[in-house]
């Protein structure tokens, strides 16, 4: 046994009682407003006692931002057979950013920000008949290209991204017009893609948008989980495509806590080369982070041994604050749903792991990594901007991190 599993062992033992209010407190408090004076020199003081970097632009949030805006300016200048080359071409080579984010989704992300604004703009200011010509232009495109799956994947996405803008921004998002839209939506994105084999054309990423189009309320449940399984059986190394699988097993959307448990098993033995056994915590991080039951049925051993496994494989920062800010933020409070005695300790022992990610792994702090690990329900707004998510990212990194250091050396 490596030294860091037996530090892993000996702290999943040593805790169990709830130690989480201090932390909960700390992050209840910060606001994000623009920050004041005093709470500049503040945290200026914190991060030199800690003595970790605060990286402003990360080397993923570059590549990101670079294929974001690769995807939005071959768009804009009307190169769409350019961009679906270069998407179909990445997602054969399974190319991915540092931080593990595929390239080919990227491209997509970027060539559809700016069409479902006007629809947006148009439910905020409560209206439910928003203008959709730029919809209209891209579907336009589709349908003059009906053996192009990267062109097919854009417009796919468009038409998900305007089902999600009716259910989050709509005024009324239970009201009749309100699913309508969304049914509507998400109809057409599966007839976009439904033409093309992700298995006969060796396409994660046309897998991946297949299954992102699925819904809970016109699938069967088992052709749904056959996707996913389809998608990580054609890249097993992308493990954002683990944590999508591992969050659709959940009883509200596919599958059951079982089901989780059984297909992250499987994973782990899929997988085995690439990950040891790091398959089973990424199929599980997501479903943790929005379900608290999942916790009912995890195997914390095996979880803490899956960590490990991904950061000896891993020794990029960014996966280091993941599993940091996971641990010791996201794990704070329970996620939505009932969290029985065992789950919720089971909780609270790996919330004390990230001790050990933190004291061994940690190199540096990205704020947005803290802030995307943020946990719902702490009266934080969810639609901030890049600069005031990185604000509230930075702090709470530095205030829980000097408290976790405080902490141990008292």
């Amino acid at each position: 046994m490596t030294q860091a599993k037996h530090l892993f062992r000996k702290l999943q033992h040593a805790f169990g009682q709830d130690t989480l209010s201090a932390d909960r407190a700390l992050i209840s408090a910060i606001q994000t407003q623009p920050r004041t004076a005093l709470t500049t020199a503040e945290l200026f003081d914190l991060t030199e006692q800690l003595g970790l970097p605060v990286i402003d632009k990360t080397e993923e949030q570059m590549e990101r931002d670079w294929y974001l805006y690769r995807g939005q300016k071959l768009i804009r200048q009307g190169s769409w057979t350019e961009l679906s080359v270069e998407i179909q071409q990445f997602d054969e080579m399974r190319a991915m950013t540092s931080g593990g984010t595929p390239i080919s989704e990227l491209l997509t992300r970027g060539a559809r920000g700016d069409i479902v604004q006007p629809i947006r703009q148009s439910l905020e200011d409560q209206d439910t008949s928003p203008n959709t010509d730029g919809l209209s232009a891209y579907q336009a495109i589709a349908d003059a290209n009906p053996k192009d799956y990267g062109i097919a994947m854009i417009v796919a996405y468009t038409h998900l991204d305007a089902a999600w803008v009716w259910r989050h921004y709509s005024p009324q998002p239970d009201a009749k017009v309100s699913r309508n839209a969304q049914h509507h939506h998400f109809k057409i994105a599966r007839a976009l893609l439904d033409p093309f084999d992700p298995k006969r054309l060796n396409a994660p990423a046309l897998a991946a948008a297949k299954c992102a189009a699925l819904s809970t309320q016109e699938s069967p449940k088992t052709s749904n989980t056959k996707l996913y399984e389809t998608l990580v059986s054609l890249d097993p190394k992308t493990a954002q495509y683990l944590r999508n699988f591992g969050a659709n097993l959940l009883p509200r959307r596919f599958g059951s806590y079982e089901m989780l448990n059984t297909w992250a098993l499987k994973a782990v033995e899929h997988t085995r080369t690439l990950w040891g056994t790091g398959a089973y915590a990424w199929v599980y991080m997501d479903a943790l982070r929005q379900d608290a039951g999942a916790f009912g049925v995890l195997d914390l051993n095996l979880f803490m041994e899956a960590v490990i496994d991904i950061l000896e494989r891993c020794s990029d920062q960014h996966t280091a604050n993941l599993f940091a800010a996971f641990t010791a933020v996201t794990l704070v409070q329970p996620a939505p749903g009932r969290e029985g005695f065992s789950g919720r300790r089971r909780r609270l022992q790996l919330n004390e792991a990230a001790d050990w990610i933190i004291e061994t792994q940690l190199r540096e702090i990205h704020p947005l990594v803290w802030a995307d690990a943020l946990p719902r329900g702490l009266g934080i707004p969810g639609d901030l901007g890049t600069e005031a998510r990185k604000e509230l990212g930075e702090e709470t990194a530095v205030r829980i991190l000097a408290h976790r250091q405080s902490k141990s050396r008292g």
